[in-house]
């Protein structure tokens, strides 16, 4: 059903100014029309009066603010063709993500620099989740619906996957099975880790992506002096402990998570050096990368209706001219 709208409605509160404007313009005409009597200037042109000339200007800024608001009534199909970018999220759910050597835990920390970029994503773009720990598991499948995909990120915590470890290797082939056949080149993989890869075959792992023509961009949770892990027992908090009872502490491996991003060309960025690092990798590495055409048909727009305020305003205008006479016109 057709309905008259303002498509930029939200700029109504610039009208309130109208008024402002109408005095100001009649002030400016009767000020100049009293300087001309006083100083004897008499001219044989019949001349508006100021409040007519202020009432005329203020119905052209009128329509034209009315056009700058954009109206629009009725609609039409026009063939579109969408595209989007498939960025597949691989995050590390082991307890060494409960380490807070990052406020307030490295796992909290990723959570949010994936929150900020889905945030950004554009039309067409799709998301999916892995997560890991000794084992993967997709969490969320490639999807469109980035509101679904927030909700289920928000519930990941390091009880989903029960094994215990890091196995990035599992994690990054778990992703590449979300991959579809012809869309490697507008598919980007991101991994978000302290990069403590135990079972050591990471690397290995980001070169068959590479092979596939995947990238792998690595993010490190912590820092090389590194913090004890947090656990909750029987409802108070202890720090996690070793078979010999000492205090566990966990470090970043920045040298083992730059190996896997090199090894599939990708970009390795510490989570701790910048407020939002993985936004700022989206920016400058994936919104560039090539968009995959997913769809194509035909949507329905508002058809703009500027014109219908335009032609009145051009008609103001021709009259003023056609009435106008001498110095004046």
């Amino acid at each position: 059903m057709s309905e008259f709208l303002f498509a930029e409605a939200q700029r109504w509160p610039w009208l309130l100014l109208l008024p402002v404007f109408t005095g100001l313009a009649y002030a400016m005409l009767a000020q100049k029309q009293r300087g001309a009597e006083r100083y004897g200037a008499t001219s044989q042109d019949r001349v508006p009066s100021p409040l007519g000339r202020s009432l005329r200007l203020s119905l052209l800024a009128l329509l034209g603010g009315l056009c700058w608001l954009d109206p629009r009534y009725g609609e039409e199909l026009v063939p579109v063709e969408r595209r989007g970018l498939d960025l597949i999220f691989c995050l590390d759910t082991s307890r060494s993500m409960l380490a807070a050597d990052m406020e307030p835990s490295r796992l909290a920390r990723a959570r949010q620099d994936i929150q900020s970029v889905t945030d950004e994503l554009q039309r067409g773009d799709r998301a999916g989740l892995v997560i890991f720990a000794g084992e993967a598991r997709v969490w969320v499948p490639l999807t469109h619906d980035l509101e679904s995909f927030a909700q289920l990120l928000g519930e990941v915590d390091t009880t989903l996957v029960p094994k215990g470890g890091t196995d990035l290797a599992a994690a990054l082939r778990k992703a590449k099975d979300l991959v579809l056949p012809d869309a490697a080149a507008t598919t980007a993989v991101v991994l978000l880790t302290d990069g403590e890869d135990l079972a050591g075959a990471g690397q290995q792992a980001a070169g068959e992506l590479a092979a596939a023509g995947i990238r792998v961009h690595a993010l490190g949770y912590g820092t090389k002096i590194g913090g004890k892990i947090t656990i909750e027992e029987n409802g108070k908090q202890s720090f996690l402990r070793d078979k010999q009872g000492e205090e566990v502490v966990s470090r970043l491996d920045a040298g083992g998570l730059r190996a896997v991003a090199e090894a599939s060309g990708g970009e390795f960025v510490r989570a701790d050096a910048m407020p939002l690092p993985l936004r700022e990798l989206y920016r400058k590495r994936l919104l560039p990368m090539q968009k995959r055409a997913f769809d194509s048909g035909e949507d329905k727009v508002r058809i703009p209706r500027y014109q219908w305020l335009l032609l009145p305003m051009l008609l103001l205008v021709l009259h003023d001219l056609w009435t106008a006479r001498g110095r004046r016109r």
